[in-house]
């Protein structure tokens, strides 16, 4: 291999196509489940009844849970949970900062608070020890996020709701398939939660779907935002003397979204299976290149989903090399690597705690529910500290989570790491 760098006029490292980022299914299988409900006239399902009985039938056995309510969006999935184990008006619920905003912003929706917690290093993913030290007399749930397909620890999460009393919630929402200890994730707490949008492993477009073991917890999410199902009775018939009333979140989903998200779960064994193997193949030939820290599997877990690969700069080599710069470098040899950025505007993924939404800004101009009147009032709050979770979230370099490349590919991926990271001074 060249000694020259691409970016200074050398040869690529990477030569091999790697454009394999999207979730790939059956176009004809979809178009044509989706025709037998246009022929039958079924553009909308309230009561659960057809392909979403279906669809919920099939998450569940999946997950393994007694219950599944499909929804919308992940979003939605959040705020039924959250309202369902009874977050509200001077409750507060524990939530690393490392995680999408929406998985914070339904606590809000709940006049709740939201409290940050730190992550591990070599996970990503929530650390139970900290979670610890931030329960209060004020906090009701403790929401875990399964972040890149990463599965968070979760015996020690349990034990310490058990020790107090609270409610766990897991967003599975990168995680579909993934395991802990022989348990599908969205089995192990109070609800789990799984957006079904976009690129996800299990994808409908716009969609999502929670699991319970719990009838009482299922009711309380059907009487949210699901108006037609609630007097079925599918769960505790905790509200039937309700009649065929909800609150009205309308939170049902759409039948061509769930009949596409049936198709993509009948495939997501195949889709963990490659992506794993894409991963380890990876994470095998980076784990001894000076300089890059692989994200690995906890041990007795299985990751599942994945969304995206994510490899971490070490920290003296990012305190003396910007990122950008090898952003830019690995880019010109080809590499499809990219490293998430923070500004103004964008705290998403590790910086959530130092937002304005959560911070400094003035709920009280929103109004409504969107601020705890018992603990909220207008004042600034003292963004948390979290040092894990600040220093690994400025030194992590993403790329896709590859499904169907070609093994070549992915090791020209990694000379393209190894030729940029043992030539640095040329970088900088």
């Amino acid at each position: 291999m060249s000694e020259k760098l691409a970016i200074h006029g050398g040869p690529k490292a990477v030569t091999a196509s790697g454009e394999d980022r999207h979730v790939k299914f059956d176009v004809e299988e979809v178009k044509r489940r989706i025709g037998e409900l246009l022929d039958g006239d079924t553009i909308t399902i309230a009561n659960g009844t057809g392909v979403i009985a279906e669809f919920e039938q099939a998450f569940r056995e999946k997950v393994g849970t007694r219950y599944a309510l499909a929804m919308n969006n992940g979003t939605a999935t959040l705020h039924s949970a959250y309202f369902a184990v009874g977050v509200g008006p001077g409750t507060e619920v524990i939530v690393p900062s490392y995680t999408w905003h929406a998985t914070i912003t339904p606590i809000l929706h709940c006049a709740a608070t939201p409290v940050f917690c730190d992550i591990e290093p070599d996970t990503l993913v929530a650390d139970p020890a900290d979670v610890e030290r931030k329960v209060t007399e004020r906090t009701r749930a403790i929401c875990v996020v399964h972040t890149w397909g990463n599965v968070v620890d979760m015996a020690p999460v349990m034990a310490v709701a058990d020790k107090h009393g609270l409610a766990v919630i897991e967003d599975a929402s990168h995680a579909h398939g993934a395991t802990y200890h022989g348990r599908q994730v969205g089995s192990i707490g109070d609800v789990g939660c799984f957006s079904m949008q976009g690129v996800k492993a299990v994808s409908g477009g716009e969609s999502g779907v929670a699991t319970t073991n719990d009838p009482g917890l299922f009711d309380r999410m059907v009487l949210l935002g699901h108006f037609g199902r609630g007097p079925r009775g599918e769960g505790d018939h905790t509200f039937d003397d309700l009649g065929d009333m909800s609150l009205g979140a309308k939170y049902r989903p759409h039948p061509f979204a769930i009949t596409l998200a049936l198709c993509q779960l009948e495939r997501l064994d195949e889709l963990n299976r490659l992506r794993t193997r894409s991963y380890a193949i990876l994470n095998d030939a980076l784990r001894e290149v000076p300089g890059i820290e692989t994200v690995g599997p906890r041990p007795g877990c299985e990751r599942g989903g994945y969304l995206e690969f994510k490899f971490k700069v070490a920290r003296d080599v990012a305190d003396r090399v910007p990122l950008d710069a090898i952003e830019k470098a690995l880019q010109a040899e080809g590499a499809p690597v990219h490293r998430d950025r923070y500004s103004s505007i964008n705290y998403t993924y590790g910086l959530l705690h130092k937002a304005p939404l959560f911070t400094t800004f003035d709920r009280t101009q929103i109004g409504g529910c969107f601020y705890d009147p018992t603990r909220y009032a207008g004042e600034p709050v003292e963004p948390a500290s979290l040092p894990v979770t600040e220093d690994v979230c400025t030194r992590l370099l993403s790329t896709y989570a590859f499904v169907d490349v070609d093994e070549q590919c992915l090791l020209e991926i990694a000379a393209a790491f190894r030729k940029v990271m043992a030539h640095l001074d040329q970088v900088a």
